[in-house]
């Protein structure tokens, strides 16, 4: 996912993110999106993923260890990025 949103030009990180994003190997963080909907078009959360959102919703996930397509299933999948930053 993180491959296509910057190949898309589509914002992905914050400030903070712009400059210390750890380049898609899952360990900073800053990556962060909210599937709203196609979630059955994306993997598993990885154990990366797992062991960083612990006590964060099912829905949230990295977007550098996230992949989209699924084989079997067509649709879109849609995000909403930075939901840390939500009220």
């Amino acid at each position: 996912m993180r491959n296509i949103m910057l190949e898309s030009k589509l914002e992905l990180y914050g400030a903070y993110g712009k400059v210390m994003n750890c380049g898609g190997g899952g360990t900073c963080g800053t990556c962060i999106v909210e599937v709203v909907d196609g979630k059955d078009l994306l993997n598993e959360r990885t154990n990366t993923e797992l062991k960083y959102f612990k006590k964060k919703p099912d829905t949230w996930r990295l977007a550098c260890q996230t992949i989209v397509g699924n084989k079997e299933n067509a649709g879109k999948v849609v995000i909403q990025r930075l939901p840390q930053w939500k009220k």
